[in-house]
């Protein structure tokens, strides 16, 4: 199935917004959110960065970016609510070098990141679409991480979490099978990656009893 014609990762919502999120929609768009290729290519050019997909609330781009001032950090995020987030936390801590995609990430990686262009891609527990007749729409598989090669640099590293053990064991093995790929354990990791405080999410799926699956895997091919 060709990227055009695989159905959505997600289910777009506009969620409820509220008032701060929407003033920081209001105030700080222009300067956080963008979407042509040039700017994105200008804004990932020249140093370190990173690519959060579906970063929800933002506490880990928030926390990478508070932490290391010479990253550039882009995040795609289709919901508004969270952009919301993002937007008036990295106002008020003046952080300088964050930029929002409000796109589909697949879409954003085939059309508008250029090949070789970043270090690093992180998704942290994205929908898992449980239900077997939806897991057509889960967004990693073998064309998914095609894509996540081409567009990483040499050595590249891609970084994934899900509490669902049905789509870590799916994701596990489709990286397991492919050579392109070597697997690292966190403690291969720079300080920016190893050190990143667990999210609100994360801490629910513990109390919660839920497990915590972890795929780390370094681009060789």
């Amino acid at each position: 199935m060709g990227f055009n014609s695989k159905p959505k990762s997600f289910v777009k919502r506009r969620g409820r917004i509220t008032a701060n999120q929407k003033k920081a929609l209001d105030s700080l768009w222009n300067q956080y959110i963008i979407n042509d290729v040039s700017h994105i290519q200008e804004f990932l050019n020249g140093r370190y960065s990173l690519l959060d997909i579906g970063f929800g609330a933002g506490e880990t781009l928030i926390s990478i970016a508070q932490k290391n001032k010479d990253i550039s950090l882009l995040g795609a995020e289709v919901y508004l609510s969270g952009i919301g987030s993002v937007l008036s936390k990295a106002d008020r801590f003046n952080l300088n070098n964050i930029r929002v995609v409000n796109e589909d990430a697949e879409d954003l990686l085939q059309y508008k990141i250029p090949n070789k262009s970043l270090d690093t891609i992180i998704m942290f527990y994205p929908d898992p679409w449980p239900k077997r007749k939806h897991h057509k729409r889960r967004l990693i598989r073998e064309e998914f991480i095609a894509l996540l090669n081409m567009k990483l640099k040499p050595s590249g590293i891609f970084y994934f979490k899900t509490d669902w053990k049905d789509y870590f064991n799916v994701v596990s093995r489709l990286f397991d099978e492919d050579p392109s790929w070597k697997e690292l354990n966190l403690q291969d990791l720079e300080e920016e990656l190893s050190d990143i405080p667990p999210t609100s999410f994360e801490n629910k799926a513990i109390r919660a009893n839920r497990s915590l699956n972890t795929k780390i895997v370094r681009k060789i091919n």
